[in-house]
């Protein structure tokens, strides 16, 4: 029987092309079946942001989608800038409609700054025909998407609705994604003006509500932080992008990763929560080891 392989990229450089190396499919299908593993009441989801550049680029974010493929029934979630440069309606046909797109029924996404880079980020509203924010239950969990572009000022909209939907949900879990991390080792996170610097008041909801999981992208590395108030936060910046480098550890900084391109694999169980970060080499980077509660 013929060994089937699929391309994948390796990061050899910060300043250098995406280099093609060949990880056997057999061998990542494996590594998936162990760790994609629900029992009943279980919910599988797999996130990345910063997805899907053009040109040589994209040969990263088509390295990440023969992981997610690997998840047939795992809840996709896209933390933003998910078609570069300008998440135009183009840049959609172009970069992330053959790689991420075929996941489009089952993904879950946020808007970054690149989407808005677009004006009213149009390009992504019609792709994706979600709106600004919203939220869906999965399992035991209710699952929060967030626009971290827009006012999440205390008294704004964005975190009054916010409010109100955790003070409806009856869930005992609960997840929310958005774009620009409040934490974060990399370049962004050092920014005064990075918008997720203005984020304390999404998060201060969230954790009023019990909270467990945070999961952000931005930064284009991967990073799980210990919990901050009752949260744990990932960064997971890693959907094929150019990985850039961080400085680790920073506040409450436990792993982190600026060199593998990949997705955070998250199994929720009906009131704890395990995670695996997969590199598209085929290695598992972080893992919980065992499930932690999620309240």
């Amino acid at each position: 029987m013929k060994r089937l392989a699929i391309p994948l990229v390796l990061l050899v450089a910060a300043c250098a092309p995406p280099r093609v190396h060949v990880v056997p499919a057999d061998q990542l299908a494996a590594v998936a079946a162990r760790i994609g593993q629900v029992a009943e009441g279980d919910a599988l989801i797999v996130a990345a942001g910063d997805i899907a550049d053009c040109g040589e680029q994209l040969e990263a974010a088509r390295s990440t989608a023969a992981l997610v493929q690997l998840f047939p029934s795992a809840t996709v979630i896209a933390a933003g800038d998910t078609a570069y440069p300008d998440g135009a309606a183009a840049d959609f046909a172009r970069c992330y409609e053959p790689t991420w797109g075929a996941f489009k029924s089952r993904t879950r996404p946020a808007p970054g700054n690149h989407e808005h880079h677009t004006p009213g980020a149009a390009g992504y509203f019609a792709y994706f025909g979600v709106p600004p924010f919203y939220s869906f239950d999965l399992g035991a969990w209710h699952i929060v998407s967030l626009d971290s572009m827009r006012d999440v000022g205390e008294q704004s909209e964005q975190v009054a609705w916010l409010r109100r939907d955790l003070e409806s949900s009856d869930k005992p879990c609960i997840l929310a994604f958005w774009h620009h991390p409040r934490f974060s080792s990399g370049v962004h996170g050092r920014q005064r003006r990075d918008p997720g610097r203005r984020t304390g008041a999404l998060w201060r909801v969230l954790a009023e509500h019990r909270a467990a999981l945070i999961v952000n992208g931005h930064d284009h590395h991967y990073e799980r932080f210990a919990r901050i108030d009752g949260i744990r936060e990932f960064v997971a910046g890693t959907g094929g992008a150019r990985l850039r480098p961080a400085i680790f550890p920073g506040r409450r900084s436990q792993v982190g990763d600026a060199r593998h391109y990949g997705v955070l694999v998250l199994t929720l169980h009906p009131a704890s929560y395990e995670w695996h970060f997969l590199g598209i080499d085929g290695v598992v980077h972080d893992a919980s080891g065992a499930p932690e509660p999620c309240r």
